[in-house]
């Protein structure tokens, strides 16, 4: 077993290493787990403990060590110090009255079945510069020093952006990492750490990020908290209180994680903070470390944005965000330069442009960043529609674009146009989602649609009930059913389009109170390869998971709702909830099914026994007592990867 740091790295200044000496893991016969098992359904315990620690002096005496348990899979320790001494505790604390020397110290983890697993760690007590202390890291579950966490819950903070995300692939140390998704800002993670005042650090990271992108990005920062007066509550601090930061942009193979060292010095402060967020495009990243540097000068923190003109497509103005930096060096990617500190720069001719700046401080040290830049005239597709007063299946469709050069038309049934102001008649009634592409002079692209209801009298529109619309990025599939749905999705052709449910609804609140009672990474459903009849469909496979969706009715009608559901194991149940009113928690809806905010409630019977891997069709009636329904899926006894719920072609009729 190769044995890893989550928090801590040696050096020749810090207190704390890690280097193993043995590792011992007990084998253990099956007979461990033969006699006494649950009920049916249950699973052999083959998961063996293993052992593994961190450890750091406390601020106040360098020979006193605290521990971390990073054991996984045990119930029970057995920590031995050396000379007799020893302790029962998760994470002890234990004070190494001799002074500075290496000392063994071996961690015993045992689990409920007898099971052990042992290593040996030559611990280094040395008095130098306070080391401090990264919690949850790497962004694996259950790595707090008291236990539990759940791999993000020591990066959060809702006054900066909304909480990161978690992903299981890819990863570079571990099991998790930490998952930025766009759009950029959208997601942030920040952590407070003790630090000694006056003194160097070197922060490192892994990261990758999609290739997708024509700017992508990634930015970590350290701030001073204690010298701007406690914790940061906008962003707006945050630019004013860096103390350095770095800018990674590469994205040359997204299943590649890259290693990423930030130097800073503390300055006056005894707490700084991590900062980061993803520019456009998804990011991901594992595994912070913090080392003590070395005395003198650090480098510059290199960093500027860009901005096209509004009224001249070639010009571009590049704000400087450098930190620490007092010269500035820039190449602009044409042949041309300028030593300004934000300058502004007009293009000959549209093309991609490579552009560099580098900042340089006052002892010589000099940091680059580059960024590309596409340059494409702007484009914004807009229409408005009509329907003809005699023919109610004839529209016209009026261009509102802004700097289009070509228009492309698509009714949503199989006929296009190009052109301005085109009129389309639909041959039969139906639902029909109607796009214009508009393209620029340099052939950029934007994307305006609207759906068109074709019919004499009112119908239902259940948004992509079928779980088949989007399924080229597969997480945009189930947007239709996210209580706060993305702001942009990508089409079947690859392009980035406004999403069509942004505009309809946006459930911040439930979403909050979801997180905060269940404690999962998301509220919106999976989407899956395994739906009905071999095409896409829906996933709960965490408690706080939902199907969400606010439907326009009548009011006084009764209809019938229709929805094909399977289950992965015995014994779970789906929910299915007709609310008459967007809900902010679930309070009342768990306390009675007869609450006022609910006009339906069926429970789908669990099929499993019968076939789990077939889905059935289940019906019910219900009468709208208002104009708008939410239609509200849930089953909060699933189980990642265990007992998991799918759903898939949900219709509504009258």
């Amino acid at each position: 077993m190769k044995h890893k740091g989550y928090i801590f790295s040696k050096t020749k200044l810090l207190l704390l290493t890690m280097v193993i000496a043995s590792i011992v893991v007990s084998c253990v016969g099956d007979e461990l787990f033969r006699d006494e098992l649950p009920a049916s359904n249950s699973k052999v315990d083959t998961k063996f403990p293993e052992a593994n620690f961190s450890y750091a002096s406390t601020l106040e005496d360098f020979k006193t060590i605290k521990f971390t348990n990073l054991s996984t899979e045990a119930t029970t320790f057995a920590w031995d110090f050396g000379n007799g001494n020893t302790s029962t505790d998760q994470d002890p604390t234990f004070t190494f009255e001799a002074g500075e020397d290496t000392y063994p110290v071996t961690l015993t983890s045992s689990d409920a079945n007898g099971a052990t697993g042992s290593i040996t760690i030559d611990v280094l007590v040395v008095e130098g510069p306070f080391q401090p202390i990264i919690l949850e890291p790497g962004f694996e579950d259950d790595t707090l020093p008291e236990g539990g966490g759940d791999g993000r819950d020591s990066w959060r903070n809702n006054d900066l952006g909304g909480v990161i995300q978690i992903t299981g692939s890819p990863v570079t140390f571990g099991d998790q990492g930490a998952k930025l998704p766009v759009p950029a800002g959208d997601r942030i993670g920040y952590q407070e750490i003790t630090v000694e005042p006056d003194t160097n650090y070197d922060l490192s990271f892994w990261y990758t990020m999609k290739s997708d992108s024509s700017d992508p990005s990634l930015t970590v920062s350290v701030l001073g908290v204690t010298q701007n007066g406690g914790t940061f509550t906008t962003l707006g601090e945050v630019a004013a209180g860096t103390l350095a930061s770095v800018t990674v942009t590469d994205d040359e193979d997204p299943e590649t994680y890259v290693q990423q060292k930030l130097s800073f010095s503390s300055g006056t402060n005894n707490t700084v903070a991590i900062f980061f967020t993803n520019g456009d495009v998804e990011a991901r990243l594992d595994d912070f470390t913090i080392e003590v540097g070395s005395a003198g000068a650090v480098p510059p923190s290199a960093g500027f944005s860009v901005a096209q003109s509004e009224t001249n497509y070639l010009e571009y103005t590049f704000t400087n965000s450098s930190v620490n930096a007092s010269t500035y060096a820039w190449d602009f990617g044409d042949g041309n330069t300028s030593t300004e500190e934000s300058p502004t720069h007009v293009y000959a001719v549209a093309a991609e442009y490579v552009v560099t700046l580098i900042a340089t401080n006052d002892s010589n040290l000099s940091t680059e960043l580059s960024k590309t830049i596409n340059i494409l005239a702007p484009v914004t597709a807009d229409f408005t529609s009509q329907v003809d007063a005699i023919d109610y299946r004839t529209y016209s469709f009026m261009d509102a674009s802004v700097g289009a050069e070509m228009l492309l038309w698509e009714f949503g049934d199989g006929y296009q146009f190009t052109g301005m102001n085109p009129s389309h008649t639909y041959e039969a009634d139906g639902i029909y989602v109607v796009t214009l592409t508009a393209y620029s002079i340099t052939g950029n692209t934007d994307v305006a649609t609207e759906q068109l209801v074709v019919s004499q009298g009112f119908v239902v529109q259940v948004l992509n009930g079928t779980f088949d619309e989007y399924t080229v990025n597969t997480g945009d599939n189930a947007d239709a059913w996210d209580m706060t749905p993305n702001s942009t999705v990508v089409d079947n052709d690859g392009n980035t389009i406004p999403s069509p449910y942004d505009p309809l609804w946006d459930n911040g609140a439930l979403d909050s109170w979801l997180e905060g009672f269940y404690g999962d990474n998301s509220e919106q459903a999976g989407s899956t390869s395994d739906g009905n009849n071999g095409t896409r469909g829906a996933k709960l496979d965490e408690t706080g998971r939902r199907l969400y969706q606010v439907v326009t009715v009548q009011q006084g009608s009764t209809y019938t709702f229709s929805i094909d559901a399977r289950t992965t194991a015995a014994g779970i149940t789906s929910e299915v909830f007709i609310l008459n009113t967007e809900i902010a928690d679930e309070t009342g809806i768990n306390a009675s099914t007869s609450d006022a905010a609910i006009d339906a409630y069926f429970a789908i019977p669990n099929i499993f026994a019968t076939d789990g891997d077939a889905y059935a069709t289940h019906t019910f009636q219900f009468t709208a007592s208002t104009n708008s329904i939410v239609i509200y899926v849930r089953n909060v006894d699933v189980i990642d990867n265990v007992a998991e719920a799918f759903f898939d072609n949900i219709e509504i009729t009258d």
